[in-house]
């Protein structure tokens, strides 16, 4: 059912992917350890993207309201730090059993123009007991103006311990309102674990 679901919107966009494929290639030659979702189309405001790297789930979510019409683009996805070095930082023990810090929520540019791109960057520690296991965890970013929501993206993806970096695209239609949008983000594991974090951006006339 994923490989026919992700072939329906390469066919859809075809020409977006050929050039996202060619940037996706580039990234995983400069860095092995990047997984990047491959394919993100919007369809009426929807977006599903696959992933590679044997990584599970995919990226879905989409625009509503004042930001119908826009795009969320590929998933960019990094490991920073191993388990033993976030272990250390939080002074974890593994009789904590699985625990999940975001670290930070960032969006760049924190002021931009409508039709302009911002990434949504989420950096959180992943904390399990041993180094070879994995947790599903599952990452959403909304974004919200004056409390509602006009935009959200979800993924699932399993993770082994350590610090993870992941950033979700985000290019608004050219008749975004002006104004200050609030992100919420958080991530929330099987087995144990939950944090959220927010961060703003603004939209300039």
């Amino acid at each position: 059912m994923r490989k026919i679901l992700c072939t329906a919107v390469a066919a859809v966009f075809l020409a977006t992917l050929f050039h996202g494929c060619a940037e996706t290639g580039q990234t995983l030659r400069e860095n092995p350890k990047t997984a990047i979702g491959a394919g993100a189309g919007v369809v009426g405001g929807a977006v599903v993207g696959g992933l590679i790297g044997g990584k599970r789930g995919a990226v879905v979510g989409g625009l509503l309201g004042g930001l119908a019409g826009g795009a969320i683009g590929r998933h960019l996805d990094q490991k920073e730090k191993t388990l033993a070095q976030t272990s250390r930082e939080y002074a974890y023990t593994p009789s904590q059993g699985n625990r999940l810090k975001i670290e930070s929520v960032r969006s760049n540019p924190a002021v931009l123009a409508p039709g302009e791109t911002i990434n949504i960057n989420l950096t959180y520690a992943v904390l399990t007991p041993s180094a070879d296991q994995q947790i599903l965890v599952r990452e959403t970013r909304e974004i919200l103006v004056n409390g509602t929501s006009v935009g959200k993206t979800s993924i699932e993806i399993a993770r082994e311990g350590g610090t993870w970096k992941s950033t979700v695209p985000v290019t608004l239609p050219a008749n975004a309102p002006e104004g200050k949008y609030r992100v919420v983000a958080s991530v929330e594991g099987t087995g144990g674990g939950k944090d959220v974090g927010e961060t703003f951006f603004k939209v300039r006339p």
